[in-house]
Order: C-alpha cells, then structure tokens, then sequence
C-alpha cells in the first residue's frame, strides 16, 4: 500500500474516530442527564414524611395583589413560588398544601413542622438551624432602572441611594455589596415598583425580563435603565430544617434537573408575564394593599 493510501487512510479513521468520540460524548451527556431520574433518588426523612403523609407543605411568599382601593384583597402565595413547589410535588407524586407565610413567620413555621419545606426565595440572614440545598431557582439577570431626570443618573449614584426591591430579592445584596446602596423591602416585586413609582426610592431593582418588558409601555418612558448586568450574589434557595442530607441533596438535583430541562426559564418566564400584568394595573387606578 502506497504511502498516500496510507495517509488517506489515517485521516479516514480519524475523522470516523472523531465522529464516534462526539457521538459517544453525546450519548454519555444523555444519559448522564436521564439518570438517575428523580423518581429514582432517595428521599431523606422530611420528603419520605410528606410521602407517607401523602401531601407535601411549602411555605412560600405571600402578598395581596393590586386592587381597587375600596376593595383589597387577601394576600396569596406568590406565583413564582408555587409554581416550583407544583414542580417538587409532581415529582414526588403527592399533593400540594401552600403556606403564604410573611417574612418573619417563614423559619418559625420551619422550625414548628407547620410546613416541610419553604420555597421563599432569598433569606434575609442565615440562621441556625436550617439548611438550604445547593443551587438557586432563581436565575434571572437583573436590572436597576431610576427616574430619567431623577438625581440618580448613573450607577456611581447608587452608593447611599435607596433601592425598591421586593421581599426574598437577591437584587437587594447585589445593589448593596456592589454600588454601596440602601435596599428597601416591600411586600411583593410589585409592591416595590409601586413604591418607585410614588417616589419613595431614587431606583428599582429587578429581573430584567420583568423591566425590559415595563419599559416597552408608555407610562414608564419617564425612566430608564441605570445599569443591566445586575448578578445575584445569593442563591433564591430551598430550605429544610438541617439534619437531613439526603433531602437536601435530592432537591439540589431537583433544581439541576429544572435548570436543565428549562423549567426554571419557563418559570421565569411566566413569572414577568404576571409582574407585568400586576404592575400595569397600577395606572388604572388599582393599588397595593398592605
């Protein structure tokens, strides 16, 4: 066999040993995602409880939502929130009890057994006791958007400025720890953009796809984008009470696996669609109980 044979020959089987190295890459990756399904994983003591009690309790944000003024309504779970304890549920194929919980309650009823898990996004502090499994269900890019003639006018400005952000927001870290500014919670991320509207923070923090979507309509032309490369420093976390490893670690797979499959984008998704929704009927008159 000639030595240009040969040389046809070699690139031959390397480019069919690069194509197998691919496939087989792929197929790895396929099955490095499909297993173990999560119907698969052990379940610690507080999921293997919900199971055998055959209902799974999920503290999540609460918060009333925009109204008439003569006729506010109660607060209710947080969409965002429920929807990714729906999800921990069907996986566990048992039903759902929702707690709405205000924010100084959540660890309490934790700590009680009054709820098994809370889904509430970013604790305000650690605290003793409970546990939160790695990874966040939260992955959204944010955005910090001021008044166009306002004082804050660039983002060195944010430093001492306050900040509108909703309760559970890692936004709320991120303005802190990077421009030196002041959060200020409220209630719910459409109760602080209401409160930016009124006037009472120099800024509003939130998801970009939220704001980008606001700023689209005609009553928000009076403001604009300060900064849009907002990263979350804290992860929105699902917490336990600590103790239970097993638990912890099948919902961090839990969260990979919606991280993966697009779950957490379509939740995220959906999530703007509501806030949009909530925060444009501001302009017809409806209000933010609290």
């Amino acid at each position: 066999m000639t030595e240009r044979k040969l040389s046809k020959r070699g690139s031959a089987l390397a480019s069919t040993a690069l194509v197998l190295t691919v496939a087989l890459a792929g197929i790895g990756a396929a099955w490095a995602f499909a297993a173990p399904p999560l119907s698969g994983l052990p379940k610690g003591p507080v999921l293997a409880r919900a199971i055998e009690r055959g209902k799974l309790v999920v503290g999540v944000r609460r918060y009333p939502r925009p109204a008439p003024p003569e006729a506010p309504t109660p607060p209710e779970p947080d969409d965002f929130d429920a929807t990714l304890a729906r999800q921990l549920a069907a996986a566990l194929g048992v039903p759902l009890e929702l707690v709405g919980l205000d924010a100084a309650a959540q660890e309490t009823a934790l700590r009680e057994g009054r709820v098994d898990l809370l889904v509430a996004g970013v604790p305000a502090q650690s605290a003793s006791g409970i546990a939160a499994a790695p990874g966040s269900y939260d992955i959204g890019r944010g955005l910090v958007v001021s008044l166009r003639r306002g004082k804050v006018q660039e983002p060195s400005a944010l430093r001492d400025a306050s900040v509108c952000v909703g309760e559970g927001s890692g936004y709320a870290g991120a303005v802190s720890q990077r421009y030196g500014a002041q959060p200020r919670s409220y209630p719910s991320s459409v109760h602080a953009a209401s409160a930016f509207m009124a006037g009472e923070c120099a800024a509003l923090a939130e998801d970009a796809q939220v704001l980008e979507r606001l700023m689209q309509n005609e009553e928000w032309r009076f403001y604009k984008a300060l900064t849009s490369d907002l990263r979350l420093p804290s992860d929105a976390s699902i917490r336990l009470l600590e103790g239970d490893a097993v638990s912890r670690d099948y919902l961090a797979a839990a969260l990979r696996h919606w991280r993966a499959d697009g779950t957490l984008d379509k939740a995220r998704g959906a999530r703007a669609g509501n806030l949009q929704l909530e925060i444009t009927l501001l302009k017809d008159g409806f209000v933010c109980h609290s």
